[in-house]
């Protein structure tokens, strides 16, 4: 597999010059929450799909936020690509926004210099685990696609977050097999997620831009298992992307540019 760098095979729309509404995909419920709280955004219950939805304003743009809702077998949180290209799907079509945004915790690599509760501004997405040994259906399956913020407006929001910036990679699984860590020190990697390439595939599709905000739970390269670390985590950095939220919406519609 060819390294991760930003000269991607798909670029998506560039920022919108007015962002009317704006759609957040948060994929669970604990990291959805302190960031609908932290953006006053009021919960008006799951969906006639399951979705968890939430709803509010930022300055004179409309901001919903939806999760896929939890299993109604399992009770777990609905995660993974296809769980998120699902209810991204859903709803771009009831919602048309401007502008999607994506935040969420992810592995990072402490090979880069991260650690624990850092941030990781997404330029570019990929999937890591698309093997596919087939012309042309191997670069389609891996779908790397740059994001829509240009090198100079990633820069920028990094520096506005504290925040550091470069590319995102998702695969369906929490953890990592060897030949997946192998490309990981290969590659320019930052972080690793299960779904932002899932997400820019959607968006790519029916031509809307997105925006990402990774924040990290758990070091792909350490030798801690990936599953305890997360849970550890999780609840301190969600809190500092609920903290980041606000300063990255408000830069993202106007405020800050």
């Amino acid at each position: 597999m060819e390294a991760l760098t930003d000269d991607a095979d798909f670029a998506l729309a560039p920022l919108p010059t007015r962002t009317g509404r704006l759609l957040l995909f948060v994929a669970m419920q604990a990291e959805a929450e302190p960031v609908a709280a932290a953006l006053a955004l009021k919960s008006v219950g799951p969906d006639a799909s399951g979705m968890s939805v939430w709803e509010g304003k930022r300055a004179a743009t409309v901001v919903t936020l939806v999760t896929a809702g939890r299993d109604p077998l399992l009770g777990v949180d609905r995660i993974g690509p296809v769980s998120a290209a699902w209810t991204l799907t859903t709803a771009l079509v009831a919602q048309r926004p401007d502008l999607v945004v994506n935040i969420g915790s992810a592995g990072g690599f402490q090979s880069r210099g991260l650690a624990v509760m850092d941030l990781v501004v997404g330029s570019c997405s990929q999937f890591h685990d698309a093997r596919v040994a087939l012309p042309g259906f191997d670069r389609a399956a891996r779908a790397h696609t740059r994001l829509s913020l240009d090198g100079r407006a990633c820069s920028e929001l990094a520096s506005a977050l504290g925040a550091r910036h470069g590319p995102v990679t998702t695969g369906s699984s929490l953890d990592a097999t060897p030949a997946e860590l192998a490309w990981f020190q290969a590659s320019t990697v930052m972080a690793k997620d299960m779904e932002l390439a899932a997400l820019a595939s959607v968006c790519r599709a029916h031509a809307t831009p997105l925006v990402a905000l990774k924040g990290i739970t758990d070091l792909v390269d350490h030798s801690e298992p990936t599953a305890e670390a997360f849970t550890r985590n999780l609840a301190a950095t969600t809190a500092r992307l609920a903290i980041a939220a606000p300063t990255m919406i408000d830069w993202l519609i106007g405020a800050g540019r």
